[in-house]
């Protein structure tokens, strides 16, 4: 296996594992079919990792994407991230994070969240038999996490002020606690966030090629540039030719990502509208790597209304693909750009999953009816014939 090293690549000053030798090959453990098929290409040299099937996820055909003007020829393919253990890309990230944590002695563990982000910290620290693990829940998230993050051990907690978490958090890292979220100067699972994530793109050269365009809703911006390494490392050992055009997708309500590149900004700043009905891109800015990814790839951001998510959700759904609304966002981005020149494959990360969020999917969707048990009552609300 590689050994590894870190470096100052990221723009805010984070360190970020780079390997020191890239493999000649792709699929380096050919006897898996999770996220350690590519061992070789992750930071795993020295530890015992950590896995409950992470990885090798379904990359979907949805043709509905592709049915705007001029994009007959498109083919918009879902990368069904909602097949993973906890429902989402997320258990890539916390894999990584965790297992370096462990194997570094942390024996408590804290972290706050939306929603995925928890719940998979929360699987692969009772996974790695971690007895004290604690969640802080946004109030924006939903009661399916809420149950999943307790039903893996996890003590989840409420904050009467979500903006004062990160100050907690830094207090609870004085204490011995291992903190798997970013803290601006603090080492803690930064270094591997993006080498779970990079894994994304392995699995999409293996299973499809090497398509036109990328999509991913940012929150953080973690996943979209863990993405774009993973292209670049497969472009730097030579085994693809070009990598894809990495595209952004973010809520009409904030959007300081698109912000940032029309204004031809060097850092992305404060988008300061009402929070979106993505809950996990919620966030009011993102990471300048995520950025950096769009730029240095030849790609753009999209920014995307509610009718849109609305319209994305019943597209993947009609190819068996049931989406959260963040990962709409990336769905209708992928929509967008069917047609476009240049845009005949794209890749649309279906980045978590729509049975995590029913309120949210339900606003989106609309609520269904109760009626009498008589066929004409029936009748009234559909929106087809019974004959």
């Amino acid at each position: 296996m590689s050994t590894y090293t870190f470096t100052d690549r990221i723009r805010e000053g984070l360190p970020e594992v780079e390997l020191d030798e890239l493999p000649g090959e792709l699929v380096t453990n050919d006897d898996r079919y999770d996220m350690y098929r590519y061992a070789d290409w992750l930071p795993v040299d020295d530890i015992e990792w950590l896995s409950t099937g992470e990885g090798w996820t379904p990359l979907v055909d949805a043709p509905a994407l592709a049915e705007g003007e001029g994009a007959d020829d498109t083919s918009v393919l879902v990368k069904n991230e909602t097949t993973n253990p906890t429902w989402s890309w997320k258990d890539r990230m916390a894999a990584m994070v965790v297992s370096h944590a462990v194997a570094d002695g942390a024996d408590r563990i804290v972290t706050s969240t939306t929603g995925n982000h928890g719940s998979a910290i929360a699987a692969y620290a009772a996974l790695a038999g971690v007895e004290r693990v604690m969640v802080f829940v946004n109030p924006s998230s939903e009661p399916p996490h809420h149950a999943q993050m307790r039903a893996y051990g996890a003590e989840t907690v409420e904050l009467t002020d979500e903006h004062e978490a990160e100050t907690l958090l830094e207090a609870l890292a004085e204490r011995g606690w291992f903190v798997a979220y970013g803290l601006d100067g603090w080492f803690t699972g930064q270094p591997y966030v993006y080498e779970g994530y990079k894994t994304i793109a392995f699995e999409i050269v293996e299973q499809h090629g090497v398509p036109d365009a990328v999509v991913a809703a940012v929150g953080a911006g973690d996943g979209l540039y863990g993405i774009w390494k993973g292209f670049g490392e497969l472009e730097t050992a030579g085994l693809i030719e070009e990598t894809p055009a990495i595209v952004s997708a973010e809520a009409e309500e904030r959007h300081p990502l698109a912000v940032a590149f029309e204004e031809s900004a060097e850092r992305v700043g404060t988008d300061p509208g009402p929070e979106p009905l993505s809950t996990s891109t919620k966030s009011p800015t993102t990471g300048d790597h995520a950025l950096a990814a769009v730029r240095e790839s030849g790609g753009r951001p999209t920014v995307v209304d509610r009718e849109s998510m609305t319209r994305a959700l019943r597209a993947c759904g009609r190819a068996g693909v049931f989406l959260e609304p963040a990962s709409a966002l990336a769905a209708a981005g992928a929509s967008e750009l069917a047609g476009e020149e240049g845009f005949d494959t794209i890749v649309a990360v279906g980045s978590g999953a729509g049975v995590a969020w029913p309120e949210k999917t339900t606003e989106l969707l609309g609520a269904y009816p109760t009626v009498e048990p008589t066929l004409s009552a029936l009748e009234a609300v559909l929106p087809f014939g019974l004959e």
